[in-house]
């Protein structure tokens, strides 16, 4: 059983009709068009491409998708770099069709309102609906180059992971912060740490190979329960924002000690 049954990614071409309308379909059996002009479709063909121009690209676009909507100023201090840098950097992938921008509704007199950026949301829809990718090519030259995609992928991965988990270091030093009052401390405890709502939490599981396809059989089935329920979310109009994620990771745990021993005895 391959693994790459498992995995999804952007296809090389994503597939519209002759409105330029790409098709999501949903569990119960609906269809949902999101219309998409020529921009939005090259940049969906050239998602990978388009985020390689700079590293910087992937930090805005991750924080973008968790904060959903940020200016200038947030995003720069989140990603510790100018102001100008960043401004540059979002006009840019604005051009390129990553990310949509609007102004700000709140005014302040004398000032000019701040430009809010957030990812566009059509684009998102489309790259969590895309078909699964083609197996590696045969090619040694496209191999490489598939290759790089794959490391990319797993690279923004990777970054999205621990911006996300480092953001819960805020939650846990309020906690900290209210040990002095006992009620204070309770409320925060039972909003945001209460295990009748599954969050946060973590959890390790190591298998063998007698069991790891077994493991994945019913993750399998569960990674499709749940991108139905994303899919039905997704098109929800009254969902306004999202209050919880979740993470998952699946990691070759023998390969990874193996490489961290070699990497010892090099050094």
């Amino acid at each position: 059983m391959s693994e790459k049954k498992y995995r999804e990614t952007i296809a090389e071409k994503i597939e519209v009709d002759e409105n330029k309308q790409f098709v999501i379909n949903l569990p119960n059996g609906e269809q949902i068009y999101v219309e998409l002009n020529d921009k939005e479709i090259d940049t969906v063909e050239n998602w990978f491409s388009l985020f390689g121009k700079h590293n910087l690209r992937f930090d805005i676009w991750n924080i973008l998708q968790i904060f959903e909507e940020a200016n200038v100023t947030q995003i720069s201090s989140m990603v510790e770099q100018s102001k100008s840098t960043v401004a540059r950097h979002l006009n840019l992938m604005e051009s390129d069709g990553l990310i949509l921008s609007r102004k700000s509704d709140k005014t302040q007199q004398g000032k000019i309102p701040p430009k809010l950026f957030r990812v566009n949301s059509k684009l998102v829809q489309v790259v969590e609906n895309s078909p699964v990718n083609k197996p590696p090519p045969d090619d040694p030259l496209e191999l490489i180059e598939f290759y790089k995609k794959e490391i990319q992928t797993y690279r923004a991965s990777i970054y999205r992971y621990r911006l996300l988990l480092d953001s819960l270091v805020p939650l846990l030093d309020d906690l900290e912060d209210h040990l002095d009052d006992v009620d204070a401390a309770k409320d925060i405890y039972e909003k945001y740490f209460n295990f009748t709502r599954l969050t946060p939490w973590f959890g390790f599981c190591h298998f063998s190979d007698k069991y790891y396809e077994q493991f994945m059989d019913a993750y399998t089935e569960h990674t499709q329960k749940r991108l139905q329920l994303l899919s039905v979310q997704n098109n929800d109009p009254e969902v306004k924002e999202r209050e919880y994620t979740y993470i998952t990771a699946i990691l070759p745990l023998k390969a990874l000690i193996e490489i961290y021993r070699r990497k010892l005895k090099e050094e």
